[in-house]
C-alpha cells in the first residue's frame, strides 16, 4: 500500500500520533477488499458503517505499530531532527552566554566607574594636585566680595568727591575727602547722570582686573605687554583721581591761610603722603583684588575638572547602561526561543519511546476501506441519497479522529 511506504510528512504529521507499518500482502487491496466484504455482510447499511469505519481504524492502527522498518525508519528521522534541535540549542547557549559574558563587561566597567567617582569626591586632589582646593576657592571667594565692596566704595566715593564735591574747611581730613557715606545720595541730588557716572567707575576698575585675568589665561608674550598697559593706565587714573582730591583739599587750605602759598603742582602731589595714601587705597587694592580674582579662578578651573571628571564618568555610566539594557532584551529574546526548542526536544524523545502513528496513514487506510464499502454500494444500486449519506458518515468520522487522535495498539 502507498500509506505504507510514505516517509515522515511533516506537513500532514500530527506529533501526536505514533507509527506506520506495510503487512506482507497490499493494503490498498486488502482494505478496499474488507470494505466491499463488510458492506456485502451488511448490504451497505448506513447503521453499520461507522462501527465498520471504527474496526478498519484499530485494523489500520495495529498495521501501522508493527511495521518495524517504517517504525525503525521514522524514529531514525526523529532522532535526526532532535539533533538539528539540540545544535539549534546548544548555538542558542552559545548566544546567551557570550552576551551575558558583554552583559558582565558591561556592569564590570559602570562598577568601576562608581568607585572612580566615589574616589574623586573623597580626594579631589588626585585631579587638581590640591587636596585643599575647595578650602582655597571659598576662602578667596569671600576675599573678594569683601574686595569689590570695599572697591566700589572707594571708588565711587573717590569719584564724587574728585568730580563732584566741593570741599569745606571742616572737610580736610582725607578720610573725610575720600568716603563719603552720604556720595551716592548727594550724587543722585546733583542729577542722574553723576549718579550714574560715580556707580560706573567701580565696573571700570573690575572689568580692568577681569581682563587681567583673561590675558593671564593665555600664555603668550603680547599679553603681558597687554597687562602693563592695563595697570599703567589704571595707575593713572588713580593718579588722577588722587591728583584732583589732593588739590581740591589744598586750594580750600589756601585759601584759609594768611601766608602765601603756590599752586598746586604735580610735583607737588607726589611729595603729599595723602596722594600716596589715596594711591594705595585704591590702586593697590585693586591689584590685590586682581591676583585675588585670577586666584579664585584658577582654583574653579581645578573645581570645574573635578566636575568634568565626575561628569564623564556620570555620562559613561549611562552609555554603559543603556548597552545593558539592550542585552538584557537580547537575552531575553533568545531564552524563550531556547524553551521553545527545549520543549521540542523533550516531545520527540518521548515519542522515541512508542509507536509512531501519523493521522494521514490512517485516513489513508480508511479512505480505502470506504472505497471499497462505497464500490458495493453503487453495484448493488443503492440511490445517491444513500451514497451522499455514506460519505457525510466518512467525514463526520475523520473528524472526530483527527480532532482527538490517540493511537489506540
Amino acid at each position: 500500500m502507498g500509506m505504507l511506504r510514505k516517509i515522515f510528512d511533516t506537513k500532514h504529521a500530527d506529533t501526536n500520533t505514533q507509527t506506520v507499518a506495510a503487512p506482507t500482502v497490499s493494503p490498498k487491496i486488502s482494505f478496499q477488499a474488507l470494505g466491499m466484504q463488510k458492506a456485502g455482510q451488511s448490504d451497505g447499511s448506513l447503521a453499520a458503517l461507522k462501527p465498520c469505519l471504527q474496526a478498519a481504524y484499530t485494523h489500520q492502527m495495529k498495521i501501522i505499530a508493527k511495521n518495524d522498518a517504517l517504525q525503525q525508519e521514522r524514529k531514525l528521522a526523529i532522532a535526526g531532527n532532535i539533533c538539528d534541535l539540540e545544535a539549534q540549542e546548544k548555538n542558542i547557549d552559545i548566544k546567551i552566554h557570550n552576551e551575558l559574558e558583554k552583559l558582565k563587561h558591561e556592569e564590570d566597567k559602570i562598577e568601576k566607574l562608581k568607585h572612580e567617582i566615589d574616589d574623586i569626591k573623597r580626594n579631589p586632589n588626585q585631579i587638581t594636585g590640591d587636596k585643599f582646593v575647595k578650602a582655597s576657592f571659598w576662602i578667596g571667594a569671600v576675599i573678594i566680595i569683601f574686595l569689590t565692596i570695599y572697591l566700589f566704595i572707594f571708588y565711587s566715593s573717590a569719584a564724587y568727591s574728585a568730580f563732584f564735591k566741593n570741599f569745606t574747611p571742616d572737610e580736610l581730613n582725607i578720610a573725610q575727602a575720600i568716603f563719603d557715606s552720604q556720595a551716592l545720595t548727594k550724587a543722585f541730588s546733583d542729577g542722574l547722570s553723576e549718579l550714574i557716572l560715580i556707580l560706573t567707575i567701580p565696573a571700570v576698575f573690575l572689568g580692568l582686573g577681569y581682563l587681567i585675568h583673561k590675558f593671564q589665561e593665555q600664555k603668550k608674550v603680547v599679553n603681558y605687554f597687554k597687562i602693563a598697559g592695563l595697570i599703567s593706565t589704571t595707575f593713572i587714573f588713580d593718579a588722577i583721581l588722587g591728583y584732583e582730591i589732593v588739590e581740591k583739599i589744598y586750594n580750600v587750605k589756601k585759601e584759609g591761610s594768611f601766608e602765601y602759598m603756590p599752586d598746586m603742582t604735580v610735583s607737588m602731589a607726589f611729595q603729599q603722603v595723602n596722594f600716596w595714601l589715596i594711591i594705595f587705597a585704591g590702586f593697590v587694592v585693586y591689584l590685590i583684588w586682581g591676583f585675588v580674582f585670577d586666584f579664585i579662578m584658577n582654583e574653579y578651573a581645578k573645581l570645574d575638572r573635578v566636575k568634568y571628571a565626575i561628569k564623564t564618568r556620570e555620562d559613561k555610566i549611562s552609555d554603559y547602561k543603556m548597552e545593558c539594557k539592550e542585552l538584557k532584551r537580547k537575552v531575553n529574546e533568545l531564552e524563550p526561543q531556547r524553551n521553545i526548542i527545549v520543549g521540542k526536544i523533550n516531545k520527540l524523545k518521548q515519542d522515541l519511546q512508542g509507536v509512531i502513528i501519523h493521522f494521514s496513514d490512517v485516513k489513508e487506510g480508511i479512505n480505502e476501506f470506504f472505497a471499497g464499502w462505497i464500490g458495493y454500494m453503487k453495484g448493488s444500486g443503492k440511490t445517491s441519497t444513500e451514497l451522499r449519506e455514506c460519505t457525510d458518515i466518512l467525514n463526520n468520522f475523520i473528524n472526530d479522529i483527527k480532532d482527538n487522535f490517540e493511537p489506540q495498539i
